[in-house]
């Protein structure tokens, strides 16, 4: 099953914005019933491009669902940060 922290936090956010799993899957034009095992049958989290559909209706950063999914760490955009030339366009 899923990491229950992030199917947890995923279910908080739309509890949050007043939306269900069932129409959160259908604002991203997501088959319902793959939404389904994504979330509640899945080994892993859903996978990026999910979470990018996902991110707008749940009112968070693409980032921040990365990062709640394991994906990303904060050290991981740190270090990212940190090896951009200044004053590259973000």
């Amino acid at each position: 099953m899923m990491d229950a922290a992030f199917r947890d936090y995923l279910i908080e956010r739309c509890r949050l914005r007043g939306i269900s799993l069932h129409r959160l899957a259908l604002l991203c034009d997501l088959n319902q019933i793959y939404f389904y095992q994504a979330v509640n049958k899945n080994k892993d989290n859903p996978p990026p491009w999910v979470l990018r559909r996902a991110a707008p209706h749940l009112g968070v950063s693409y980032v921040e669902l990365l990062i709640a999914a394991g994906y990303l760490t904060e050290d991981d955009i740190r270090d990212f940060a940190a090896r951009r030339p200044s004053g590259a366009a973000g």
